[in-house]
């Protein structure tokens, strides 16, 4: 029997090692996912620990412009923020990108951010298992100096890793380390390669994915990237079309940047989740967790002081990822060399 939203948060509450004796700050909107801030307050009470609701009119931003940031309500929620020790995001677009963030996660508190349903929730959850996979992927990383990745479709495309101070960022899904930010559900290891390397193309083939779209691609489309940017978007069918067009929008030249890189180690995820589950009614963790893929996302990188509220994650099936020569993924699927 599937277990409630309540349960699933006193499940995650621990993988989190939640103490009776810490308060868990909960991030909402107003109207918006008050299932989850409340099973999120009653799960913290079940295990005894403290906890409020920070509620702001809205943190989300719109799909496409007009955009204009109204930070009015930050200062009160990061002041609120600071006095607890673990902070639930359960807004409708997250805080993935926001400064809100970076300033909770850089005095140490522990974030973690839920969007999925329930069902996904509770089937993808993390362990340590899959925490090992991903550390093991990020150690790669981190002693690696050149990221290439190709597939038969023809994609090649390169981009520097080198140096002890590579951005790493490891999602398995639960934060049980100080200044930690995960979301839960995840399972995947990317980077942020030094900022303008990325050199190459990327070939998008029916199948992939375009998030927060929440639909795979239907045409082929030859992206060409130059500098860290892209420079191309090409192709016959109406997906080179909407890209140019949703790309052109924003009039930001930020929107064109390539940001972070990685792969899918989740064992369970599944490609198949849009087409099984309302695609409106996701997130898109589980594609951007599928075991395997490769995947990289468009626009804002805080490491490269680089802000834009626009921003697609990009699974993609088949494609071979290397690190100096050396194969984590080939042809869609996990070597289990990560080491």
């Amino acid at each position: 029997m599937p277990k409630t939203l309540r349960e699933l948060f006193v499940d995650q509450y621990r993988l989190c090692a939640l103490k009776p004796s810490e308060t868990v700050a909960v991030i909402s909107e107003l109207g918006k996912k008050t299932d989850y801030a409340e099973a999120a307050v009653a799960a913290a009470r079940d295990i005894g620990a403290g906890a409020l609701v920070l509620t702001a009119s809205s943190l989300s931003n719109p799909l496409l412009p007009p955009y204009e940031a109204d930070g009015r309500e930050v200062a009160a929620l990061l002041a609120a923020a600071a006095e607890c020790d673990l902070v639930i995001d359960v807004t409708v677009e997250g805080l993935i990108h926001s400064d809100v963030r970076t300033r909770i996660t850089g005095n140490g508190k522990r974030m973690l951010f839920v969007a999925e349903p329930a069902n996904v929730l509770e089937r993808l959850m993390g362990d340590e298992k899959l925490r090992a996979v991903v550390e093991a992927g990020g150690r790669r990383l981190k002693a690696g100096s050149t990221l290439r990745v190709t597939s038969a479709a023809g994609t090649d495309l390169t981009a520097d890793i080198s140096g002890e101070d590579l951005p790493i960022t490891h999602q398995w899904g639960y934060v049980d380390e100080p200044g930690r930010w995960d979301h839960w559900p995840s399972g995947f290891v990317a980077c942020f390669p030094h900022d303008r390397t990325a050199e190459g193309t990327i070939v998008l083939q029916p199948g992939d994915v375009l998030i927060p779209w929440q639909r795979a691609v239907r045409d082929t489309v030859t992206m060409t990237i130059e500098k860290g940017f892209i420079t191309g978007v090409e192709g016959a069918g109406n997906d080179a079309f909407v890209l140019r067009d949703y790309f052109d929008a924003w009039d930001d030249e930020n929107v064109y940047a390539v940001s972070h890189m990685g792969w899918g180690v989740h064992p369970i995820a599944r490609w198949s989740a849009f087409e099984v589950y309302e695609p409106r009614s996701l997130y898109g963790q589980e594609l951007r967790s599928t075991s395997g893929n490769f995947m990289w996302s468009t626009g804002p990188n805080r490491f490269a002081g680089r802000e834009t509220p626009a921003h697609l994650d990009i699974p993609m099936r088949g494609c071979t990822v290397e690190i100096d020569g050396h194969a984590v993924v080939r042809d869609g699927v996990l070597t289990g060399e990560e080491e």
